[in-house]
């Protein structure tokens, strides 16, 4: 049942705005549609509040709403409805804030959604409540147009007309949940730094710190935002987990694991230059809603390594590889950064256990080969690196591809090269 929401101001002019009203009683599109015009029309007619009967105008004067076709499904005629001077819906006013009520009636349409197993508010729910006797101005119109509440319930009940949009989840605010953590500015801090250090080049003997800061600390920064992107889709899916983990933080501190996150990637790093992805999240998959949003949440991570590869390498694309102005040395470790993210990003659409690629198609696999994958654990990222050093046509088909990425947005690889010698080497 809903919570009633607080008042926007304090005394006995008791009113709400609609974002007050939402945060306890999720509306669907059309409903939302209809709240709004009504709040709108109220300020037309000159009442100081939204009151049900400007809901009920606002129905009949949105055709395309899903409150119109229900009242033209169940033959009412919405003719003996327009009993107000005529008004142009399009014409721009001031929403009215929702009045006692129309709190009311909302509240009353929730509890109809959920003792249907709804999980929203449709405009046949606000319908529904429009005909109780407690807003006896709109349940007149209502009944002498001809509709009943054995009529509307029935309409809600059927198969063939069933609000789809109400019977969805709807998706969780992010309010509260998200949040910057103090550690992010670290690696941002270092990374940039490391950049105004290169870009000016007037202390050329710690290019090689510099170098190391700009590298190390982007390279932490796009595993925050990795690792961020899975924790958000996850979220949205229905694992509020991962914002008690801290995931939803960009805290680099909460995505370690103490070999995928520290050890191993900076051994990569420092003996080929290779990206590899390091952060580690937990989600509870069970509480994703379905199989598509589990894809959605493996697929997060690298498209969130794709996104800072373009935020980084945009100077690269614009000026044709040539950067006119700065110091080499940065435009070097910037390209080597950027060629980082295509590795990672590569390594991680590879569809075997570890990598995102296996979690993007896992969910449509058989429990046999999930299973089988389980067992396997660390066994094919192993085998992986081990043919990608050992040469032949599995490296050359990954650096290929991972060049071929780097040349779409015109990143030179003599600056890809130079960046890597100014990085330190095992």
């Amino acid at each position: 049942m809903a919570l009633t929401p607080q008042p926007s101001g304090e005394g006995a002019a008791e009113t709400w705005t609609l974002k007050q009203i939402t945060h306890d009683i999720p509306l669907t599109g059309p409903a939302r549609e209809v709240v709004e015009l009504g709040q709108r029309l109220a300020t037309m007619r000159g009442a100081s509040r939204t009151d049900p009967v400007h809901l009920l105008e606002a129905m009949v004067l949105l055709p395309k709403n899903a409150g119109h076709r229900a009242l033209t499904a169940l033959n009412v005629n919405t003719g003996a409805l327009r009993q107000w001077p005529e008004l142009d819906p399009a014409l721009p006013a001031a929403p009215a804030p929702i009045g006692p009520t129309t709190r009311y009636l909302l509240n009353n349409a929730h509890r109809e959604a959920e003792q249907m197993g709804h999980y929203q508010v449709d405009p046949a729910h606000l319908l529904l409540a429009l005909l109780y006797r407690d807003s006896a101005q709109t349940a007149d119109r209502l009944e002498a147009a001809g509709l009943s509440i054995y009529a509307i319930r029935q309409y809600l009940t059927a198969p063939e007309s069933a609000p789809k949009a109400a019977r969805r989840p709807p998706l969780p605010s992010l309010t509260g949940a998200r949040r910057v953590s103090p550690v992010f500015a670290i690696p941002v801090g270092a990374a940039i730094v490391g950049g105004v250090g290169l870009w000016s080049g007037v202390a050329p003997g710690l290019t090689l710190l510099f170098s190391v800061l700009l590298v190390i600390g982007g390279w932490i920064t796009s595993l925050c935002i990795h690792e961020f992107g899975h924790a958000l889709i996850a979220y949205i899916g229905g694992d509020r987990s991962v914002a008690a983990a801290g995931y939803l933080s960009l805290n680099p501190l909460k995505y370690t694991h103490p070999v995928l996150s520290i050890a191993l990637p900076i051994v990569f790093l420092l003996i080929g230059g290779i990206g590899l992805p390091g952060g580690a999240v937990y989600l509870n998959e069970r509480a994703i809603r379905s199989d598509r949003w589990r894809s959605f949440a493996s697929a997060a991570g690298p498209v969130g390594n794709l996104l800072f590869a373009i935020l980084l390498g945009w100077p690269f694309l614009v000026f044709q590889g040539q950067p006119p102005f700065g110091d080499i040395h940065f435009w070097a470790a910037l390209a080597f950064l950027v060629f980082l993210q295509f590795t990672a990003l590569v390594l991680n659409l590879i569809p075997i256990p570890p990598f995102d690629g296996f979690g993007i198609i896992s969910p449509w696999l058989s429990v046999e080969l999930r299973v089988l994958a389980s067992r396997l654990g660390m066994l094919p990222l192993l085998l992986l690196f081990y043919l990608l050093w050992q040469g032949g046509p599995v490296s050359a088909t990954f650096w290929n591809f991972v060049s071929s990425l780097s040349n779409l947005l015109n990143v030179p690889e003599y600056l890809v090269y130079l960046g890597q010698q100014q990085f330190p080497h095992l």
